[in-house]
C-alpha cells in the first residue's frame, strides 16, 4: 500500500534533516505529485511526494532515477539529492529561473534553444525500458471507463496508437516536454523527469509541438533547429523525414534544408 506522508513527515524520513530546521512552501502544479520548496539555511530544494493520483495510475518509474543522475551531469537537470521509493520521497536541487509558457514558444530563439536541450536528452545514455505507448494508453482509457463521454473518445486515440508502426530510432526521452517543465535560468533544463524512459526522439517534440499547439510556422522552427544540430550518421534518415514533411508542409526553409542535407550525404 502506498504511504502518503505530509511534507515535514518526509522530511523526518530522511537521514540528517531536521523538519523544525526547514521552511516548507507548497508549490502549484503537477497531477500525481504534491511538491514542496523546502529552504534550509541558503538551501533550498524540491520535495516530491507521490500523490493518491499517482497510485491509481501507476505508471512506471523504474529509469527516473538514472536519467535524472545522467541528465545533471550533462547540465540537463537539477541534482538528485535524496530518494525514497518505498516512501515516495525525492528530493532534488531548486533550479532558479522563471517556468516557460506558451508566450516563450513563440519565440524563435527559445525554439532553438530548447531544440539543442532536446538533442543533448536524446544523446543520454538508454536507461534499458522502452515506453510502452500502448499499454500507457489503455491504462489511461482503463482509468477514464467511468467517465462515458471522455472514455469513447478515448478509445479511439487507443485505435489509433495501436496501428502506428514503431520506429526503430530509439533515444532516451524525457517524454513529458511541455512548459510548466522547462526552466530557464542561467541556461535551459528539464525538471519533472517521472515520465523519462526510451522511445522515439520524435516524441519528445511531437509532445511541444502538440500540447502548445503550435502552429507550422514555430514548429517548423523548432524541427529545422532540432534536425539541423544533429550528427553526420543521423542524415540519412533526417534526410527521409525532413522530406516527407516537406511533401506536406512545403516551405522554402525546408526546401533549403533539404539541400544541404543531400549534398552532406551525397
Amino acid at each position: 500500500m502506498t504511504v502518503h506522508l505530509n511534507a515535514f513527515e518526509a522530511l523526518a524520513a530522511v537521514p540528517g534533516w531536521d523538519p523544525a530546521a526547514s521552511d516548507v512552501e507548497e508549490l502549484c502544479g503537477g497531477l500525481t505529485n504534491r511538491s514542496y520548496l523546502v529552504r534550509r539555511g541558503s538551501n533550498e530544494y524540491v520535495l516530491r511526494l507521490q500523490s493518491e493520483l499517482s497510485g491509481m495510475l501507476q505508471f512506471d518509474r523504474s529509469c527516473e532515477l538514472p536519467i535524472m543522475r545522467e541528465a545533471y551531469k550533462a547540465g540537463l537537470g537539477p541534482e538528485l539529492i535524496h530518494s525514497d521509493e518505498d516512501l515516495g520521497i525525492l528530493i532534488t536541487a531548486f533550479l532558479p529561473g522563471t517556468t516557460w509558457d506558451e508566450s516563450d514558444l513563440g519565440l524563435p530563439r527559445n525554439l532553438e534553444a530548447l531544440a539543442e536541450v532536446l538533442r543533448k536528452v536524446h544523446a543520454l545514455p538508454l536507461c534499458g525500458r522502452r515506453l510502452d505507448l500502448l499499454g500507457d494508453a489503455s491504462a489511461y482509457t482503463k482509468f477514464l471507463e467511468k467517465r462515458h463521454g471522455l472514455h469513447s473518445f478515448a478509445t479511439q486515440c487507443v485505435d489509433v496508437i495501436s496501428s502506428i508502426q514503431a520506429h526503430d530510432q530509439v533515444t532516451c526521452c524525457h517524454n513529458d516536454v511541455v512548459g510548466a517543465n522547462l526552466i530557464a535560468g542561467s541556461k535551459l533544463m528539464l525538471i519533472d523527469w517521472e515520465y523519462a524512459g526510451d522511445n522515439d526522439p520524435l516524441f519528445d517534440l511531437a509532445s511541444v509541438i502538440g500540447f502548445h499547439n503550435l502552429d507550422q510556422e514555430r514548429a517548423g522552427i523548432l524541427l529545422d533547429a532540432y534536425v539541423g544540430g544533429q550528427d553526420q550518421e543521423m542524415s540519412d534518415i533526417q534526410w527521409l523525414w525532413l522530406a516527407s514533411r516537406h511533401l506536406v508542409f512545403p516551405s522554402k526553409q525546408q526546401a533549403r534544408r533539404l539541400e544541404e542535407l543531400q549534398q552532406r550525404i551525397g
